[in-house]
């Protein structure tokens, strides 16, 4: 009995689906006017200013033990901007080293590890209270998990400038 009354349930959904897709297609298109892509307008970006970082979720968890140094949108993106920089001169290093050029690879990762230094010197004070947090599970700003997650690009790339003969 009750087998019946969820067939037939079902199928009375299917046959709502059914029709209300079909009821779909007897209604005309709207022709859309069509735009050239040169008509359309493009927004100026200053080739000087870098774009803000975007920043990841707050994190929810205990009530921090002591306040959270400051931490800005202008440092974000300026450790963001070191780690592009420290990245670029550490693929110049493998390329060179790649092409024989031994002396220039130890110059580009000497470079991007007195890039990736002052990236750390930047944020000392923040990710020693975001290392605190993590630990104490205490609840985290926007920016402390943002500084997060790049520092675990900084690592990664710490380690294989380091493995790649920067001194």
């Amino acid at each position: 009995m009750v087998f019946v009354g969820v067939g037939v349930a079902i199928a009375a959904s299917l046959v709502v689906v059914f029709l209300a897709t079909s009821g779909k297609k007897d209604t005309p298109a709207e022709p859309k006017p069509a735009v050239p892509a040169a008509a359309k307008p493009t927004p100026a970006a200053a080739p000087s200013a870098s774009p803000a970082i975007a920043l990841a979720g707050a994190r929810a968890g205990k009530t921090p033990e002591e306040p959270a140094p400051g931490l800005t949108q202008d440092t974000l993106t300026k450790v963001r901007d070191l780690l592009q920089e420290a990245k670029k001169l550490s693929d110049e290093g493998v390329k060179a080293r790649t092409a024989g050029d031994n002396q220039k690879a130890r110059e580009r990762q000497s470079a991007a590890k007195d890039k990736i230094e002052a990236l750390q010197k930047m944020i000392e004070a923040p990710l020693r209270w975001q290392e605190k947090a993590d630990l104490g599970s205490w609840a985290q700003p926007a920016e402390y998990v943002t500084l997060e997650n790049l520092y675990g690009e900084v690592s990664k790339l710490e380690k294989r400038v380091r493995m790649g003969g920067g001194t």
